[in-house]
């Protein structure tokens, strides 16, 4: 690979290290704070939004579902992704200057999708390809000094130069943080390599503790642009407002198992749920999607793709619980309120709807529950929760857990 070339991916951004107590699971966190911001895309429509959540949730099945859910053999799907140009909402980490948006549901990290920032003459033989359901990049694979923030930085990064992609504007790259197998099979020349991720390498330089990644997204409102931050290496408990809950997380992805349960009603049972940051909405299958319809009254909205609901039928709208069974073996839930359901309704034109419309935040993958993968719980989800992915330390190839805390936001009626 080519010397390496120090950039910097958060230079607009001031940071702080803070230190907790120990957490569940041993974990001593020192982590460090990086504010996230978000881009809001006002050439999008509701039908994207569905169809995006849709593709994403089609590859997710089919890496899951060929080859022992080894990617290996689906280097072309690998890691499965939306066009970012899909999303109503992308949060990038330095959106200023053509930041990089962030990804659990993807592992590669590359830059360049501004033609404005890609190096004029090669300098690697190791080529790389990702297709990211609507969008894809190629490239070349070359070593990088990360710098992340200041104080922070990855020596000797494994990252994709873009020569050509597609679908990415507004931002210049991705930052990947699912599973390091996830990037099996996109080295075109070592397609049985892997590539270490940012993560893998703070850990292995001794930059953070442990390989835990804490997210917090706030709900996306008109006011607040910083609405969000990542901690690398440990948990920001002054997000949460409650204790982190632990789930148990299958390969190749941030997945767990989750039931669905509105009000006191079961409507979608124990299934496997994509944790994804790159997923606007809330994916679940299609005969949820009708049970869920039946009980709330909604009906799908022609020009939004949507589903929508009456002022009357939001008044007796009920609480949408994920719930699942935690590695201490106990059940927990975690909830979308009846706000919470509700489509940001400061972005209701942004999408084609009306202004005063109700919008609703789930909706149909597409598929049955039966599928290897039966929901995706996404960006509105997240926006309602703090979590964390913790991979397992000494163990990078191994599955992790995915962690969850309610939040000042959990019961706010932002939307």
């Amino acid at each position: 690979m080519a010397a390496a070339r120090s950039f910097s991916i958060v230079a607009l951004f001031a940071f702080c290290v803070t230190h907790f107590p120990t957490l569940v699971g041993g974990l001593s966190p020192a982590p460090f704070i990086v504010p996230i911001q978000r881009l809001v895309n006002s050439s999008t429509t509701g039908h994207n939004l569905v169809k995006a959540g849709q593709a994403r949730f089609q590859a997710f099945n089919q890496i899951r579902s060929q080859g022992n859910g080894n990617p290996r053999e689906l280097a072309a799907l690998a890691p499965p992704a939306a066009s970012l140009t899909d999303q109503i909402v992308t949060f990038t980490i330095n959106p200023v200057v053509d930041g990089q948006n962030f990804d659990t549901g993807s592992s590669n990290t590359w830059v360049g999708a501004n033609p404005a920032n890609r190096l004029q003459t090669p300098v690697s033989l190791d080529l790389f390809e990702v297709t990211y359901g609507s969008g894809a990049v190629f490239g070349q694979e070359t070593g990088e000094t990360v710098n992340i923030v200041p104080g922070l930085a990855v020596e000797n990064q494994s990252l994709g130069e873009a020569i050509e992609s597609e679908g990415f504007d507004g931002v210049d790259g991705i930052m990947g943080f699912g599973p390091v197998g996830l990037t099996e099979g996109t080295l075109l020349f070592d397609p049985e390599a892997t590539i270490p991720t940012v993560m893998d390498n703070l850990l292995a330089q001794g930059s953070i503790p442990n390989e835990t990644l804490g997210v917090f997204l706030a709900p996306t409102t008109e006011e607040d642009l910083v609405n969000g931050e990542l901690s690398f290496g440990g948990i920001d408990t002054s997000r949460a407002t409650g204790p982190m809950s632990f789930f148990q997380s299958t390969l190749p992805f941030w997945a767990i198992s989750q039931s669905v349960v509105f009000g006191s009603t079961t409507i979608m049972n124990t299934t496997t749920c994509v944790v994804d940051t790159g997923t606007t909405l809330v994916m679940l299958p299609d005969d949820t999607i009708t049970a869920y319809q039946d009980l709330t009254g909604a009906t799908l909205d022609s020009t939004t793709g949507l589903l929508s609901i009456t002022e009357a039928q939001l008044e007796s709208l009920q609480t949408l619980s994920f719930v699942g069974t935690d590695i201490n073996g106990d059940t927990q839930h975690f909830d979308l309120t009846p706000n919470a359901q509700l489509f940001p309704r400061a972005f209701n034109t942004e999408i084609g709807g009306s202004a005063d419309g109700i919008f609703l935040i789930v909706a149909s993958s597409g598929s049955t529950a039966a599928s290897s993968v039966g929901c995706i719980m996404g960006q509105t989800f997240l926006q309602r929760t703090y979590s964390a992915f913790v991979t397992p330390s000494g163990n990078p190839d191994g599955a992790g857990t995915v962690g969850f805390a309610t939040t000042p936001f959990t019961d706010a009626t932002t939307n």
